[in-house]
């Protein structure tokens, strides 16, 4: 007998039975998946209307809403199947039914609801998907969203989440990268400042010392620009109250205007130095016809600002120089994008768009610092139209002169 086992035939026959199971099994198994998803695809629209029900519940903030979906799947779904089925389908088909309502809950997820309808989205999920972390994960050949898929589910509520001055700190930390992908690379000049610190009693006043701007791109049709530099603390609602926004005076026609100008906000929260809060400095051209257009702008994390603890005066804080930049419209972090849609019940989300979209959207002006050609030629086209109206060049207002500050002058 064992002499028959051994045989050549034998062990052929063997391979090709081996063979005809595995195959068997693989057929098996997608006429089993096939039913799957039929009996899936049958209940796939009471379940939709169970979960735009829930999600209905949930915008109201009823207690437990989630409690009914459970039931539904439970009591009327999985309860009437299991007469016609065996134990160890059962299983599978009440896998197939739990992700079939993730799915869902996904497609279903309304987008323009304020963070706590988010927030407890969340936990409804997370107790929806609890018995398919323990009982589904290791079945096999089950249609439906993978556990991958499941957990950027999660992220995507758990973003949806955030408070609006949270996704502003986000944001502010992508852009603030050494590398961002998302700024626009080309050369908008260079800011220089100081900025510095100092604590007492337990509040902060935050320096900024605005020195020059170099090598700012042409603006106007002269080849020359009339800059001036918005200082801004962001995320706004981040303080106890909104801070002053602060502007320099304007430097009539130049490329590399020098302002000397101190400003400082008084008696902050120390909390106001979180991390991924910054001072926005942005350099703007006053336009004489059109309204003023944006050149470029720099985002100084709070958290790098120097304590002065240790100097006589702003002035014994290091110089910085900062190259200006330019955020490419199309390719904004995807935190961008929630916060546009929440801007359309969020005053402050609108506030941060607005802002946003101004930036982006302006036109600068050439970035030829070496020739003026194309000026020259706008330059006569504009002359000739304006040639009537009594206007003088090369005067400047005493009123917009720079005003040096000395050592014990401040400017609020």
């Amino acid at each position: 007998m064992k002499e028959n086992y051994d045989s050549t035939d034998f062990q052929q026959t063997k391979v090709t039975l081996e063979r005809l199971i595995a195959t068997a099994e693989h057929e098996m198994n997608d006429v089993i998946t096939l039913i799957f998803d039929r009996a899936a695809s049958l209940i796939c629209a009471s379940l939709k209307d169970e979960i735009s029900k829930y999600y209905e519940d949930e915008k109201c903030k009823k207690v437990d809403s989630m409690k009914d979906i459970n039931q539904y799947i439970d009591q009327e779904i999985l309860d009437k199947l299991y007469g016609d089925l065996i134990a160890v389908q059962y299983s599978r088909v009440a896998c197939v039914i739990r992700l079939k309502a993730l799915q869902c809950l996904r497609e279903l997820l309304p987008l323009q609801e304020p963070p706590d309808f988010y927030e407890r989205v969340l936990q409804s999920f997370d107790h929806l998907t609890a018995n398919f972390e323990t009982l589904c994960c290791e079945e096999q050949h089950i249609p439906g969203l993978s556990y991958e898929e499941i957990i950027i589910f999660r992220r995507t509520l758990q973003q949806f989440a955030l408070s609006t001055v949270q996704l502003q700190l986000d944001y502010f930390r992508e852009i603030t990268q050494t590398y961002c992908p998302h700024e626009c690379l080309t050369n908008n000049g260079i800011i220089v400042f100081r900025t510095g610190y100092e604590i007492l009693n337990q509040l902060i006043t935050i320096y900024v010392h605005i020195l020059s701007c170099r090598d700012l791109p042409k603006m106007d049709v002269f080849g020359a620009s009339d800059p001036y530099v918005i200082l801004e603390l962001l995320p706004s609602t981040l303080y106890p109250k909104r801070p002053k926004e602060y502007k320099t005076n304007t430097i009539k026609r130049t490329l590399d205007p020098e302002f000397n100008e101190l400003f400082q906000w008084h008696h902050l929260p120390l909390n106001v130095r979180t991390s991924d809060a910054v001072l926005r400095l942005s350099v703007w051209n006053k336009g004489t016809v059109k309204k003023d257009n944006f050149i470029g702008e720099c985002f100084i994390p709070l958290t790098s600002i120097e304590s002065l603890k240790n100097c006589a005066s702003i002035r014994d804080v290091p110089v910085s120089e900062v190259l200006l930049r330019r955020q490419n419209k199309n390719a904004q972090p995807r935190v961008f994008e929630l916060i546009r849609i929440r801007a359309k019940f969020d005053q402050e989300a609108a506030l941060f768009l607005k802002q946003r979209a101004c930036a982006m959207a302006s036109e600068t002006g050439s970035d030829d610092r070496n020739s003026s050609g194309s000026y020259a030629s706008t330059a006569l086209r504009s002359l000739s139209c304006i040639m009537p109206c009594n206007i003088g060049f090369g005067f400047r207002s005493p009123a917009h002169d720079r005003l040096d500050i000395d050592d014990d002058e401040e400017t609020n």
